[in-house]
């Protein structure tokens, strides 16, 4: 008798590493950029409009964080292709290292 449980075929969820990764690489996962952070009193809040600034604790050209479903997944720079914005990713955390809530 061996201490290995043993595991049940599930028709339904393929054997096979890569086809596993083909049917959940298709999974819709919240993606967040963060450029920063600021503490603002409602009162201020309130009281934006266009064109109002408010200041955030990231310089400007420090990395940005890259969330997964409120996961910390890595770091990037943001960088401007044509009239919009995109994020260059520079470093993407190790699975081992990664914290979940």
């Amino acid at each position: 008798m061996s201490d290995t449980p043993e595991i049940s075929e599930d028709a339904n969820w393929p054997r096979e590493l890569t086809t596993r990764l083909k049917r959940v690489g298709k999974a819709s996962m919240e993606v967040t950029i963060v450029i920063g952070r600021a503490r603002v009193p409602l009162e201020d809040v309130l009281n934006w409009e266009a064109g109002s600034v408010t200041e955030l604790d990231h310089v400007a050209g420090q990395p940005v964080d890259i969330l997964v479903n409120d996961v910390l997944f890595g770091t990037g720079e943001v960088v401007v292709i044509g009239d919009n914005l995109g994020i260059r990713i520079n470093h993407l955390l190790k699975p081992e290292d990664m914290v979940l809530n």
